[in-house]
């Protein structure tokens, strides 16, 4: 049986909430040790959010006998920063149960309150301070249960929608013998490390890293060869060296390298296929795991490299055979390997190994690029991250890209997915809106994504939902941001999730000129009411105020969800989605590579047209921003480029 809980501890009352996830029942314990101990069972798994850091000790320390006095040490003890078993009772005395944490291999930095505000629930907290020193009323008792009980639901919740998640990880755990129970509690790391039966081992050789032979150095710049030479280099310290970057040209890409991967990009820049100028998108199956088994970095703390290439083999079988059970199982083994690699606490690691793969990583695809601008004239370089290339070209040369792409297969063993891409805007390497010919829209960066991750570790994010929608709506469509927003009645889609960090002691909102405390974690949306001020944060060790980033200027808490559509101000949305266009386009200003209606390299293949009248037109088209609201300028524009090419 599954129960979720939470627990509650105050200086005279504790509190403890079940719910099993089949039944729905809620058992609830306060003050009273034995009832605890008669609960909980080995036939019991108990899940909770960040239990392994808090919940887990103060029901450790329950089933050990601590009273009321000593569990308010602990729990004071633990949320000043000290790890629970670190405390002398919890050293001394022992007890067992199953347990998983729901919160493992999430994104760093979410917490339950602020999920619950991303998921649109309500998430107004007690008034019952954990401070209070007597022992709780029972009205105060009530309405911690309350919210207890709230908080036990939406860990339910999200247990349901990680569903899949935790389904992987007992189908990887069963592969590996592993119990059941144990698999849950363990990250997928560690998980990983046990089904690969990797021992630590001691190494020292991290910059002991070698060039592969099969990697044509010199396709590659020499400013890039002599940065990862300085691994070499003993006097520089592996802080400075690991931390340092280097930026260098593809062609007239600006790109930066170093051990975390390869970037570059065209800021502010759009294109889409027209004619014979068409844009393709070429990702590396697999990057990191084909480069552990082609290159031979597999951790050398498994038995044999042969274990990590039959896992390679048997999820690509059984993903050719629509084995999604069996193919996600394996795939969640060949993505952990690498972190796991260069983690210093897991089995795997092996520094040398790992950071071998992202430096090869970099350098093949260097490689690769560098062969496209070597051979191909009109090749524009667009989008370069750690295992694929955005380019646009001619037609006419797509035929070397794909000779170019074969010979670097055959040698490399690699593989090549190829995406062919009808539109793309992209703002910097981070935030880009890709359209693929066959119409679906890909997403990446803050500007533009929302909802539930669908790749890496688990995050939400439904801040402004509107105005990301808005944005893409105007750069695929063409439709205006306000008819998109004013046209949204969903007023979740508006709301901010205003959250302040465990380095801020509290928070405080503006209204009427006075500071109004409010809790760390709230849901606003912007006003028209100018009695309302924005939201401020407390540092902890400085004690000054800070504002909570990105919010409106006058805001309006809702945290129980009572208000309507029309209590909040839908012009601020459009002003805010109009900004963020803008710092798409670059501050509202287009070089010649961005123009969506004067095509630059169209006008210099014009018969008579000169240099002066060129460079007239680039100058004047770097003053326009091209919009559907700005008809006007199109029309000035396009009589002025007739006039003009008239009289050349």
């Amino acid at each position: 049986m599954i129960y979720v809980f939470d627990c509650e501890v105050f200086a005279y009352d504790w509190l403890f909430v079940f719910k099993n996830i089949k039944t729905g029942e809620y058992t609830i314990i306060h003050n009273d040790n034995y009832a605890v101990k008669q609960f909980v069972t080995n036939d019991k798994l108990f899940v909770g959010f960040n239990n392994k850091h808090y919940d887990n000790y103060i029901l450790k320390a329950v089933l050990c006998g601590a009273d009321n006095a000593l569990l308010k040490e602990i729990n004071d003890f633990i949320i000043n920063g000290n790890m629970g078993f670190e405390h002398w009772f919890l050293k001394e005395n022992q007890a067992y149960f199953n347990t998983f944490d729901i919160m493992d291999d999430m994104q760093q930095g979410l917490s339950l309150k602020a999920i619950e505000g991303h998921l649109g629930l309500n998430i107004e907290e007690s008034s019952v301070p954990f401070d209070i020193d007597r022992p709780l009323t029972q009205k105060e008792l009530e309405e911690t249960i309350k919210y207890c009980k709230h908080d036990v639901d939406v860990t339910e919740r999200l247990v349901k929608i990680r569903k899949p998640y935790l389904e992987t990880k007992l189908a990887l755990g069963r592969l590996a013998g592993i119990d059941d129970a144990k698999a849950l509690y363990m990250t997928n790391a560690k998980l990983t490390a046990a089904f690969l039966r990797a021992e630590p081992k001691e190494w020292n050789d991290e910059r002991n890293y070698k060039y592969p032979d099969n990697l044509k150095k010199d396709f590659i710049p020499k400013e890039v060869i002599e940065f990862f030479d300085r691994m070499h280099d003993l006097s520089i310290s592996d802080k400075e060296l690991f931390n340092s970057k280097l930026e260098f040209y593809i062609k007239d890409t600006p790109c930066v390298i170093g051990f975390g991967g390869i970037h570059g990009a065209y800021e502010n820049y759009i294109e889409e296929e027209q004619g014979n100028r068409i844009i393709r998108n070429f990702d590396v199956a697999s990057l990191y795991p084909s480069l552990m088994i082609r290159c031979g970095y597999v951790s050398r703390n498994i038995p044999s490299a042969e274990i990590f290439e039959k896992v390679y083999h048997a999820r690509l079988k059984a993903k050719k055979e629509g084995d999604k059970k069996t193919s996600n199982t394996l795939k969640l083994v060949l993505n952990t390997t690498y972190g796991a690699m260069l983690n210093p606490y897991n089995p795997l690691y092996d520094p040398l190994m790992g950071r071998s793969v992202c430096i090869s990583g970099q350098l093949f695809l260097t490689e690769l690029v560098i062969a496209y601008v070597k051979t191909c004239e009109n090749i524009k370089i667009i989008n370069l991250n750690t295992d694929g290339v955005i380019f646009s070209i001619n037609k006419e040369e797509m035929p070397k890209i794909y000779a170019i792409n074969e010979e670097w297969q055959n040698r490399t063993g690699f593989i090549l997915e190829e995406t062919k891409i009808k539109k793309i805007v992209q703002k910097d390497i981070n935030n880009y809106i890709a359209v693929t010919s066959d119409g679906d829209i890909k997403t990446k960066g803050v500007y533009v994504t929302f909802g539930i991750s669908q790749a890496g570790a688990f995050n939400i994010n439904n801040n402004y939902t509107i105005i990301k929608k808005a944005i893409i709506e105007y750069f695929v469509n063409g439709t205006p941001v306000e008819e998109t927003i004013n046209n949204c009645n969903d007023i979740l889609e508006f709301q901010y999730i205003a959250k302040a960090s465990n380095k801020y002691s509290y928070c405080y909102h503006i209204v009427d000129d006075k500071k109004i405390p409010v809790q760390k974690v709230n849901r606003v949306y912007a006003t028209k009411d100018t009695r309302y001020g924005t939201l401020y944060k407390v540092h902890k060790e400085t004690g000054k105020p800070a504002k909570i980033e990105d919010l409106p200027n006058h805001c309006i808490i809702d945290n129980r969800n009572e208000l309507t559509i029309k209590d909040i101000d839908k012009e601020h949305y459009i002003q805010k989605a109009e900004k963020m266009i803008q710092d798409f386009l670059g501050e509202g200003e287009r070089g010649e590579s961005m123009d969506e209606y004067v095509k630059l390299s169209d006008l210099e293949k014009v018969p008579g047209i000169g240099k002066k009248t060129l460079e007239r037109i680039r100058e004047t088209v770097k003053i326009y921003t091209f919009g559907d609201q700005e008809k006007d300028k199109k029309k000035e524009l396009s009589s002025w480029l007739d006039e003009i090419l008239k009289t050349d």
